[in-house]
Order: C-alpha cells, then structure tokens, then sequence
C-alpha cells in the first residue's frame, strides 16, 4: 500500500486543474470535522470581496513556471523557496476565502 505524508499530497492537489481543486476542497470541507471560524466586523461587501479574492496574478504566473520547472525536476534551492513562499501565500488566499464563504452562507441562514 502507498503511503503519503501531507506535503506530498499537496502537492499533487496543486497540480490538479483549478475546477479540480476546487471540488477537492469542498469535498474535503464537507467531509472533515474542521470546522471554519467566521470572520467577525467585517462587512458583508468586504466578505464578498474576500470570497472572490485570488492570488495576485505576477505570483500566480510566477507560481505556475516554478511548479511547472519542479515537475520537470529543473527546480534549483533558491526557486524551491520561493515557490514554497507562493504556495503558502496562495493556501491563505484560498483559507481567507473559505472563511469568507463560510461567514456569508452563515449570515444568510
């Protein structure tokens, strides 16, 4: 039996296509006991705007090309780092966002 750790299944997820990921998420959402804390003071505009908030576009461009040269096994230290930096800016990106979505549906209940 194949075993993974944690890191290793993050990284295939981030592979996957983005409609891909998403279903994954919702689907890992839906079925763990994590639960998401809302957001308190923020403003129902401001929650919207979180919930459609994305990873600025250089950073994901960017981080396309380094996970692009670490499948290809081209991926020196340096841009290892720096792809790891924009992988977990983007993973608070899509928690900021899950939280935000969260606190919407809970608002509208």
């Amino acid at each position: 039996m194949l075993t993974l750790d944690f890191q290793q299944v993050l990284v295939a997820a981030r592979q996957l296509p983005k409609p891909s990921q998403r279903k994954l998420v919702s689907a890992l959402l839906k079925e763990s006991e994590l639960a998401l804390e809302p957001l308190i003071g923020v403003s129902a505009e401001e929650l919207r705007a979180l919930a459609e908030s994305m990873l600025a576009s250089r950073h994901e461009k960017r981080l396309k090309q380094l996970l692009r040269l670490n499948r290809q096994k081209k991926l020196a230290k340096a841009l290892k780092t720096e792809m790891d930096v924009l992988l977990e800016e983007s993973d608070r990106v899509a928690l900021l966002k899950a939280k935000a979505t969260y606190t919407l549906k809970l608002r509208a209940a």
